[in-house]
């Protein structure tokens, strides 16, 4: 009669020789690597982004018409990256970097919009958040100056924090120089633009029917301030000495 004896099997399985199937794959030999190191990605990531933009503005800046400039319409500086920023700024890398392939000069220089409700309901609910730790049983009222103040500080520190998140997917553009909205040269030339809307008739000043008296003024082709007439049009209408 026949009989197995399951430890003498699996014994000797276990000592039998196992064929090294990676062997038997037919494959070529070579030095680089599989994927790079924390440090190698860093610097293929410089030399693809970085020094490729800076190559191009040394080497094809030569004053021609043969550029390609895109503006870009800036994120607001109120928070985290998340898949709406790399839908974006991994478009705009693709057009630049096909405009730099066919031959042209490229000029992207990133921006962050830094002003506007959203930074401000952000600048006011960490203001909220830090009440909360401390105890308090109601977040202290601020002040509008304070509130822009919170609100400025918070744009600097959002935008460090995304310009990093960027630069760390390989989208090139002039990250050393970006603009944005607070910046005061930048403030002075909307203030300049908008001056040159009045004079030209672009805006319209009208009162604003609400019953709610501290509603939200608008200027630009909307409503100015519950007066027959608006105090900035008559200042922006005098030219610059």
């Amino acid at each position: 009669m026949l009989r197995f004896f399951p430890s003498r099997i699996l014994r000797a399985t276990q000592q039998a020789s196992r064929p090294d199937w990676g062997k038997t794959l037919n494959l070529p030999r070579s030095s680089f690597p599989a994927r790079p190191s924390a440090a190698q990605l860093e610097t293929y990531r410089a030399k693809c982004a970085d020094d490729l933009y800076q190559w191009q503005l040394e080497s094809r800046n030569d004053g021609s018409d043969d550029k390609f400039v895109l503006h870009d319409g800036p994120p607001y500086a109120n928070g985290a990256v998340h898949a709406g920023h790399a839908l974006n700024k991994i478009l705009k890398d693709i057009i630049v970097r096909s405009k730099l392939g066919s031959g042209k000069g490229v000029n992207y220089r990133p921006g962050w919009d830094c002003h506007g409700l959203p930074i401000e309901l952000k600048a006011l609910q960490a203001q909220k958040e830090k009440s909360k730790e401390s105890g308090e049983i109601a977040a202290p009222s601020m002040s509008p100056l304070k509130i822009r103040r919170k609100a400025s500080q918070l744009a600097g520190r959002t935008i460090e924090e995304q310009k990093k998140e960027f630069r760390s997917w390989g989208v090139m553009g002039e990250w050393d120089n970006p603009y944005k909205t607070m910046d005061r040269d930048f403030e002075i030339r909307q203030l300049g633009v908008f001056r040159e809307m009045v004079k030209k008739g672009k805006t319209e000043p009208r009162e604003r029917s609400t019953a709610d008296s501290s509603s939200i003024d608008w200027c630009c082709r909307s409503h100015f301030p519950r007066s027959s007439s608006c105090p900035l049009v008559s200042v922006f209408s005098h030219r610059s000495g």
